[in-house]
């Protein structure tokens, strides 16, 4: 067949039902021998032309294929499969059927041996062979309507000449020799039919032993073909150990890997974990140099203090020296003014006046100076102290930020000496894995050489797979063709039997009529010999010859022919049609899905719908045919009893109907469920329909009993009750919540069910009494009157049911509880045990009598009770009380029911009458179910366009994948160039912060040895001051004795001039000593200092307490904490960062390389690059919009009173979103302030003021003081 392939060529696959077109056609690299590669039509393929990375042609994803040659059939341009024209169809010899039958191919053995070479060809066999058995089922059909219509068959055949023998066999027989041949009354039935049809039963059974002959060989040779297939099977498993073998080596290597792999990623992860402790390092180390620089700031800042301090310390110095000089003059002038008091004589008193006041003048001048230049210096040393407190106070906290920076450093050292550690761990694990190369070597070219040997050992795999699917194929073809045969086996019994049955039927026919002719012909013979007679007698009286009787015409032989004719043409043509329909029905199923013919699918529901409505219809025929089989009883004796069948027949017909009438009301009740309820209920339905349809074989047997006319008293109605029960148990469960009840129909089934046991009762009961020797005498007796009385009122209440139900069928809801199909199921099962309790006594008695062979005494009581115990306790058993107690209870059970049911049906006949008028029918769920598939076919169209168009974004996805997966390659090495920077940058960071630290130590000690200094400095000049002030204060002390003592000298003197005053002032310097050893000034002078320091002591705490109540009255000074605040510094960095990013990429814009694009692509790459820059734009709005609302939260959060916590977020509120949303000041009110109040000159006008909250709040305070 392959060199009738070409390229080009369209084909279908066998197995796969796809067709294509040949691209490719020649060996390959992923297999041995030669391979086609298919174009197929639909995507139903496996590539795209290309496997194991080479192209051998160019399609579509999915619509690849490349098959063994074997595997195709070569179409024409109508799609039809090609023949071959070496291709031989040898055909069997087949019988002419009678309504236009065609020969039927059989299979041959040339097809069988050509099977062998390759798999092709035993296909093709196979196929023949499925045609030969196509064929012989047909020929049996054909052979099926021979024998069911064999006047058909003679007519259509033409055989005419056949009439001619029929008249001479019946002139033979020597009858009627004076009528005419043509109009005999025996010229249809004739006994020559049945040699036309032995022959044709012969040839059909010939016909059938040549074809299972030929499946026998076909037989054999493929079991030939399957033994060596064993023995290669055999070859192939000791190939397939070593394989396993190998496998076991790949696996033990794999697993290797794995651990090699799962290292090699363990170290990777460690590596990771180390670069991102580093990473995290590193940023510790920019934090640390950050507050670094702060600290050199601070310190900068502290030494430019201290360079201030000194500064100023210098210039005290320089008053202080400028102090000490004024000091040395005063002290010499003092020493001056001691010496010149101290000298005796002196000058004039005048010129001694003169010398004091002037010098008392000098000395208050100096002393003015004194106080100012001891003023300044006070504020000095207050200013200098102030400033010595707080540089003390930065030196502290410098120290304690030295200290936390020295612990900062101390863990940052020791986590840099636990990362070093890491690294050389890492290190040496990576030593140690590099010294395994030898091994990776080694394994490398064991893995080499094993994957030859794997690839050798897949192609062999290959290889025995192509042989398993062949012996697969060959399985499942041998199975099929076993399957097949056994149909054909079980049509061809079927149709044999069917044939005997018509055969006998025919013979039974045949020998009825031949017994009606040979009565017609003694008739007809008596009657000639009569007319001789009377022809003699007349002829004796008149003494004339009598003229022959007229030929009687027999028009009914010629109504029946025709009638006869005319309805097998009708068989006929009813067979053509039934064939059409399946034929129809099965091309419509070929249409559905597989969902649709899935057990418990769509196709299941349908299948119960029709065989709840056949199996209805089937037992309508069966109930038809019992009654007329077996007729009513007019009379019931011993006599008939025992001696006839009648009344067992009977009793047969009254059981069969009660479990066909019950059968009837539960398949009703299925049918009206299935066509009311939902569809769900449907299809669960559905589910149990092989479960079913098996009991639809039970009603099948009697039809085909009735059928063989084999139907019997003798028929066990087990399998009946057995159906019964089965459909009642499965309805509650199936359609049980659905609460589906047709009430009318199943009353009328009721009605009939229990009329037919009502009739079994009452025939059963007589029968026991005229069997007992006293009927009216006995517990068996009275039983069996009780159960005719009973039955009798039970009819009359079923009578008055019927008469009240409506007679509407259509009418389902008359108003009947649940609870009363629940009891009608209870009066069926006691009418049950009821109907086999009497059966088994009435056959047991009767048996025993005919054993014992009194016939005429009857069964005494004792016999007959036990009898009766013995089947109420077989039937009833646990329920049972006894025959009579047990009967009893289940006739009044039966009895009262059916009184509630009649009561009821009574007491609301109007609401039954007037019920059900205006009620809408429901949508059967079946068509409701056929819309939805509609429906849903539809919806697949949608869906397969739109998974055309997802296919097609995700092509383009995956060529952005890739496009992704390139950059992202290029980032990766960037990245570990940056890497390799960033480790470059640390190392020389680390050597600047060693210095830095190294700078910071000395700065520091120097900074000890200045304030040692400065301290020193600062005692020193504190000493003189104090040394200053003592001096001042006994300069003053001096100066108050002065001023008193002039003041007293000037009371003294009354006379004295202006000029004697002066001269007088003049004294004062020499007057010193008296005062100075006076004892009373002294104590004066002390008096006076105390009083002055009591004084200035209350002055100052008065001061004190005065700026304390300040002090207090003032807002406490807000608290700085110097810890950090994380979310703001994350928020900071967050938005210097999407700053940075913004700004970057403004400033730095990408354009598309052009120089890599193909010639053509260029829109495209620049629409794709556009689309890209929106992207990123897209992307840092939506990053910016985000910050913005971090921002926007954690101002609600810091706002008091601009927040509503709740458990899962905090939501501002309605004030604080508007002060956000804000952006222009909003008008709150106003403030009028009167004309009065204005100053002169300016005119009244409006202000405006923008306030905060704090302001606002003082303006309102003000306003309400």
């Amino acid at each position: 067949m392959s060199e009738q392939l070409k390229v080009g060529q369209k084909v279908k696959v066998t197995g796969k039902d796809v067709q294509g077109v040949i691209a490719f056609i020649g060996p390959t690299s992923f297999a041995a021998d030669t391979w086609i590669g298919l174009k197929l039509d639909e995507p139903k393929g496996k590539n795209n032309g290309s496997v194991q990375g080479v192209e051998y042609f160019k399609c579509e994803d999915k619509h690849g294929l490349f098959v063994k040659p074997s595997q195709v059939i070569p179409l024409d341009e109508h799609g039809k499969p090609l023949r071959d024209a070496g291709e031989e169809t040898p055909k069997a010899r087949a019988r002419p059927s009678s309504v236009g039958t065609k020969p039927k191919p059989t299979t041959s053995r040339l097809s069988l041996a050509s099977s062998r070479q390759s798999l092709a060809d035993s296909r093709q066999s196979l196929s023949g062979s499925r045609q030969s058995l196509a064929g012989s089922r047909q020929s049996l059909m054909g052979s099926r309507s021979h024998l069911a219509s064999p006047i058909v068959e003679k007519s259509d055949a033409g055989d005419h000449p056949s009439q001619i023998p029929k008249r001479a066999s019946f002139i033979e027989t020597g009858f009627v020799e004076t009528l005419n041949p043509q109009f005999t009354p025996g010229q249809v039935i004739t006994t020559t039919p049945t040699p036309i049809t032995s022959v044709d039963e012969k040839i059909n059974v010939i016909q059938l032993q040549q074809e299972i002959e030929n499946r026998n060989q076909q037989i054999r040779d493929l079991g030939e073909k399957l033994e060596t297939l064993k023995i290669k099977r055999q070859e192939d498993k000791e190939k397939l150990k070593e394989l396993d073998k190998l496998k076991i080596q790949l696996e033990q290597l794999v697993e290797f890997k794995t651990k090699i792999m799962e290292v090699q990623a363990s170290l990777q992860r460690e590596v990771q974990r180390a670069k991102q402790e580093a990473k995290e390092a590193v940023e510790a180390k920019e934090a640390h140099a950050e507050e670094v620089a702060d600290l050199a700031e601070a310190v900068e800042m502290a030494t430019l203090d201290k360079e201030m301090a000194e500064e100023k310390a210098e210039t005290l110095q320089l008053e202080l020296e400028v102090c000490k000089e004024k000091l040395e003059e005063v002290t010499l002038d003092l020493k001056i003014l001691k010496t010149e008091m101290q000298e005796p004589g002196g000058t004039s008193a005048s010129g001694e006046e003169a010398v004091s006041t002037y010098e008392v003048k000098q000395l208050q001048q100096q002393n003015a100076r004194l106080r100012e230049t001891l003023v300044r210096l006070r504020d000095l040393s207050a200013h200098d102290k102030h400033e010595y407190q707080k540089l003390l106070k930065d030196i502290d906290q410098k120290k304690s930020e030295i200290v936390e920076l020295g612990k900062t450093k101390e863990k940052l050292s020791a986590r840099v000496e636990e990362m070093e550690q890491q690294v050389a761990d890492l290190q040496e694990q990576v030593d140690a894995a590099m010294g395994a190369e030898e091994m990776v070597v080694i394994l490398g070219e064991q893995k080499l050489t094993l994957e030859e040997k794997v690839a050798q050992l897949l192609e062999e795999v290959a290889e025995l797979e192509a042989l398993q699917d062949m012996n697969d194929q060959l399985v499942e073809s041998n199975a099929e063709l076993e399957a097949e045969l056994r149909e054909d086996l079980d049509m061809a019994r079927m149709a044999a039997k069917q044939a005997m049955r018509d055969r006998d039927a025919a013979l039974e026919t045949i020998a009825d009529r031949e017994a009606t002719l040979n009565k017609f012909r003694e008739l007809v013979q008596k009657l000639q010999e009569q007319s001789l007679q009377l022809q003699s007698r007349l002829e004796t009286e008149s003494s004339k010859p009598v003229s022959a009787l007229p030929e009687i015409v027999d028009f009914t032989k010629m109504f029946n022919e025709t009638k006869a004719h005319t309805k097998a043409i009708d068989l006929e043509l009813r067979r053509v049609e039934i064939q059409q329909l399946q034929s129809h029905i099965k091309f419509l199923t070929s249409y559905m899905p597989d969902s649709f013919m899935n057990r418990g699918g769509d196709y299941d529901a349908v299948l119960v719908l029709l065989l709840v409505l056949r199996m209805i219809q089937k037992t309508e025929i069966l109930i038809g045919q019992i009654k007329d089989k077996f007729p009513g009883v007019d009379k019931i004796d011993r006599a008939a009893i025992l001696k006839g069948h009648a009344v067992e027949q009977f009793s047969f017909r009254c059981r069969a109907s009660f479990y066909i009438y019950a059968l009837q009301s539960i398949l009703h009740q299925y049918y009206y469920a299935l066509n009311t309820c939902k569809t769900e209920a449907l299809l669960k339905v559905g589910a149990t329909y092989p479960e079913m349809a098996s009991y639809e074989k039970i009603i099948d047997g009697f039809i085909e009993l009735v059928k063989r006319d084999q139907l019997d008293e003798n028929v066990p109605t087990e399998a009946l009750e057995k159906c019964v029960g089965y459909f009642n148990t499965l309805f509650p469960v199936l359609l049980g919540p659905e609460n589906r009840l047709n009430h009318t129909q199943l009353l009328v089934d009721n009605v009939k069910s229990l009329t037919s046991a009502c009739d079994g009762f009452n025939n059963d009961s007589i029968v026991i009494r005229n069997l007992i020797e006293t009927a009216n005498v006995g517990d068996i007796g009275l039983l069996a009157q009780h159960v005719i009385t009973t039955s009798e009122q039970l009819q009359q209440q079923l009578k008055l049911i019927k008469r009240r139900l409506p007679p509407d069928s259509n009418v389902a809801n008359i108003g009947l509880n649940k609870e009363v199909f629940e009891n009608l199921y209870q009066c069926y099962q006691h009418c049950g045990r009821i109907i086999k309790t009497l059966q088994d006594i009435v056959k047991n008695s009767v048996q025993l009598m005919t054993s014992s062979g009194e016939l005429e005494k009857g069964l005494p009581q004792d016999k007959i009770k036990e009898i009766a115990l013995n089947a109420s306790d077989k039937i009833y058993e646990q329920d049972d009380l006894g025959p009579v107690q047990s009967i009893k209870n289940s006739l009044s059970f039966v009895v009262t029911q059916t009184t509630q049911i009649a009561q009821f049906l009574q007491d609301n006949e109007y609401e039954i009458a007037t019920a059900n008028k205006n009620e809408e029918k429901p949508i059967p769920p079946i068509q409701i179910r056929a819309d939805a598939v509609k429906k849903e076919l539809e919806q697949t169209k949608t869906l397969t366009s739109k998974l055309e168009n997802k296919e097609s974004d995700i092509k383009e996805l995956r060529k952005a994948l890739k496009e992704k997966q390139e950059q992202l390659s290029e980032m990766t090495i960037r990245k570990e160039l940056a890497e390799k920077k960033l480790g470059n940058v640390n190392k020389d960071y680390e050597l600047t912060i060693e210095k830095l630290q190294r700078k910071l130590e000395e700065a520091h000690n120097n900074y000890k040895k200045k304030e040692k200094e400065f301290e020193e400095t600062l005692d020193h000049l504190q000493t003189d001051i104090d040394s200053l002030e003592n001096e001042k204060g006994e300069m003053k002390e001096k100066l108050k004795l002065l001023s008193k003592k002039t003041q007293m000298e000037l009371s003294t003197s009354r006379s004295a001039s202006g000029s004697q005053l002066s001269a007088q002032q003049s004294l004062g310097p020499s007057l010193p000593a008296v005062v100075k050893d006076s004892p009373l000034l002294l104590q004066e002078i002390e008096s006076l200092r105390k009083l002055f320091h009591q004084e200035r002591n209350e002055r100052i705490k008065l001061e004190n307490e005065k700026i304390k109540k300040e002090l207090d009255s003032l807002a406490p000074l807000p608290s700085f904490k110097t810890t950090p605040d994380e979310v703001l510094d994350k928020l900071f960095k967050e938005g210097a960062l999407l700053k940075q990013e913004i700004l970057m990429s403004l400033a730095k814009p990408k354009f598309p390389q052009i120089y890599k694009v193909k010639p053509g692509n260029g829109p495209a790459a620049w629409k794709k690059h556009f689309a890209e820059e929106n992207d990123k734009l897209a992307d840092l709005n939506r990053r910016a919009r985000e910050f913005q609302t971090k921002v926007a939260n954690e101002i609600i959060k810091r706002k008091m009173g601009g927040r509503v916590e709740a458990d899962f977020a905090v939501f501002p509120t309605i004030e604080m979103v508007k002060a956000l949303s804000e952006s222009k000041p909003v008008n709150i009110g106003y403030v009028k302030i009167p004309k009065s109040y204005l100053p002169k000159g300016e005119k009244p006008r409006i202000v405006d003021l923008e306030l905060d909250f704090i302001n606002l709040q003082k303006i309102l305070q003000s306003l309400s003081c």
